[in-house]
C-alpha cells in the first residue's frame, strides 16, 4: 500500500462500506491543467488542480475541518507525492522529463469537495516547436482514477504562441488490464504501473 494520506484515507473510507469494495479505482478526481509558457514561447510548467469525489471528500472533511488542518494534510501529501513524481509523467518527444518541482500548493473545500492545487515547474523551460510535449496525470496503482474535468478549460495553454495547440487522447486499456483492475478490492495492491493504461494523455505542440 502506498504510504501517502490520500491512500490511507481512501482505504479507511472503503472499509466502512458494507462488504469488500471490488474493482479499482476506489477514489476519483477531476483535474484541470494549465500549461504555462514564458515570453520566449517555452513551456515552464503545469499548474494542476485536483478535485476529489463527493464520497472521499466527505470522509476526509468529516464534520468540517479548518484551513490549518487542510494545510497540514496538504503538506504531508505533497511531501509523499514527490516520490511518485506528483502523479505526473511529462515527455518531450519520447524522452521523459524528470525532476519537476512542485511549488505554491494550496487546498480548499469547493462545494463540499476537497480541492488541491499546485504548480509543477519543469527543471528548465521546454521548447515544443520541434518535438511535442506530452503529459499524463495518473495514480500508478489506479487506486485513484484521475481524468480531466468534463468542462471547458480542463486543459488550457497560458501565454502560448498563437500556433500552439493541445489534444487530449483517451486511454485504451486492453481486456487483460480491465479484468485485472476489476478483480482488485480495496485491500489489494495493483501491479506497479497499472494506472498508466487508464491515463488520459495530452499532447502540446507549436507550429
Amino acid at each position: 500500500m502506498m504510504r501517502y494520506l490520500f491512500f490511507v484515507a481512501a482505504v479507511l473510507f472503503s472499509l466502512t462500506i458494507s462488504g469488500p469494495a471490488k474493482a479499482h479505482p476506489h477514489v476519483w478526481a477531476d483535474i484541470r491543467v494549465q500549461v504555462e509558457f514564458n515570453d520566449e514561447g517555452l513551456v515552464t510548467g503545469l499548474r494542476q488542480t485536483w478535485l476529489f469525489d463527493d464520497f472521499y471528500s466527505a470522509f476526509v472533511i468529516g464534520g468540517g475541518v479548518g484551513q490549518a488542518a487542510l494545510d497540514a494534510v496538504l503538506a504531508e501529501n505533497m511531501s509523499s507525492l514527490r516520490e511518485y513524481d506528483y502523479f505526473t509523467r511529462i515527455l518531450s518527444g519520447e524522452a521523459r522529463i524528470d525532476d519537476a518541482k512542485a511549488e505554491d500548493a494550496s487546498s480548499r473545500i469547493v462545494d463540499k469537495r476537497l480541492e488541491m492545487s499546485f504548480w509543477l515547474a519543469l527543471p528548465e523551460p521546454l521548447s515544443v516547436a520541434d518535438l511535442p510535449m506530452r503529459y499524463a496525470v495518473y495514480d500508478p496503482s489506479y487506486y485513484i482514477e484521475m481524468v480531466h474535468a468534463e468542462a471547458p478549460g480542463a486543459v488550457t495553454l497560458v501565454n502560448a504562441p498563437k500556433n500552439c495547440t493541445s489534444e487530449l487522447k483517451q486511454p485504451n486499456p486492453d481486456a487483460e488490464q480491465v479484468i485485472l483492475a476489476a478483480s482488485l478490492d480495496n485491500t489489494q495492491k495493483a501491479p506497479t504501473g497499472l494506472g498508466q493504461y487508464f491515463a488520459e494523455e495530452v499532447t502540446v505542440k507549436c507550429g
